[in-house]
């Protein structure tokens, strides 16, 4: 393994991008064994509008999602709670809980990045398909519920003509 003793830059591209069957994008940007790390990895993933990611889970490590930008729901745990957070939030997710991101939007994308105690990135990520029924029955109603909260926010005032 490589070591080092001074910080490492590592930009998004030319990292390892992953295109799932789901349409998502996993980009591995800190990971073993592109830089020395022994227990965390982080990058990105992509989540086009109008998509859901495949349920899954870590077997063993745990994950932190910050929203960056775009409306997205998790659905986590076996009962698939919702969580709605705003760009700027951050999810926990412990070991072995499964979940699902989902897109609210069907147009605009969601940009998360990811934090996981996995130094590979993705070597325990188990996917769940058992569960896309489950969260595929929920996203209608996610969607519209996010629509309705959309339209009904208050705008600014309109500005008058002189």
């Amino acid at each position: 393994m490589i070591t080092s003793d001074t910080a490492i830059h590592r930009p998004p591209s030319g990292a390892d991008t992953h295109i799932h069957d789901d349409g998502s994008a996993d980009t591995a940007i800190v990971y073993t064994p592109a830089v020395p790390t022994r227990a965390v990895s982080a990058g990105r993933l992509h989540i086009p509008g109008g998509r859901t990611t495949t349920p899954q889970r870590h077997r063993t490590t745990e994950a932190v999602l910050t929203i960056i930008s775009g409306y997205a729901a998790i659905l986590s745990g076996h009962q698939l709670q919702v969580a709605l957070p705003r760009p700027g939030d951050m999810i926990y997710i412990p070991a072995a809980v499964p979940y699902s991101v989902v897109n609210l939007s069907l147009n605009a994308s969601v940009l998360i990045l990811t934090f996981r105690g996995d130094p590979g990135f993705s070597i325990d990520i188990e996917h769940l398909p058992d569960l896309t029924h489950r969260v595929v029955h929920q996203v209608d109603k996610l969607r519209s519920d996010h629509l309705h909260r959309l339209m009904s926010r208050r705008t600014g005032h309109v500005r008058r003509g002189r």
